[in-house]
């Protein structure tokens, strides 16, 4: 779709069924120039999730404003000595920042440090474990806009619990971010 009606030949059309998709298509565009374009390390904010085991930050959603119809990005921060709960869900991309551990991946182990990148595809059963002395920190990156859209967002669970680390508190999102590559 474009974002701007001058290429799109079809708003010529002159019939009440052409009119009524350039009005749609007008108010569509109108609403993403409207949407959010960024968002402030300090305004992300970064909240537990029990079921999850994972402490978690919306970094571009339409949550928070912003318009986007094909990804979404979250920051996941692990507790040290820790692991989530086992899952699977449509495809992900996730990039690790800090921490050390290993994720189960149908079965596969994959261990991974700050700097690398993992890819999950559709369906595929993970757990994630923390092995180090600080908390892993990711950004996740799912294309979740567009599952709801079209009704394929899901997430299910095996029946085991996260491994949690009652001692450790996420501090704010620029706290934990200013603590990438430091030890």
């Amino acid at each position: 779709m474009a974002d701007h009606e001058s290429n799109e030949k079809w708003f010529e059309g002159k019939s009440a069924l052409f009119k009524s998709r350039a009005e749609r298509v007008k108010a569509d565009i109108a609403k993403r120039k409207a949407g959010r374009k960024a968002i402030k390390g300090e305004d992300v904010k970064v909240e537990w999730e029990a079921q999850n085991g994972v402490w978690m930050g919306p970094l571009v959603s339409q949550e928070l404003g912003f318009q986007n119809r094909i990804i979404e990005v979250d920051c996941h921060i692990y507790p040290p000595h820790s692991h989530s709960v086992t899952h699977k869900h449509n495809e992900a991309i996730i990039i690790v920042l800090r921490g050390q551990g290993y994720s189960l991946l149908d079965d596969e182990r994959i261990d991974w440090k700050p700097g690398d990148t993992m890819y999950i595809g559709q369906g595929v059963w993970h757990q994630h474990h923390i092995t180090s002395e600080e908390p892993a920190m990711v950004f996740a990156i799912k294309p979740l806009p567009i599952q709801e859209y079209l009704g394929e967002l899901n997430i299910i669970y095996k029946g085991d619990q996260p491994k949690i680390n009652p001692n450790f508190k996420a501090g704010t999102f620029l706290e934990e971010f200013a603590k990438i590559g430091k030890k």
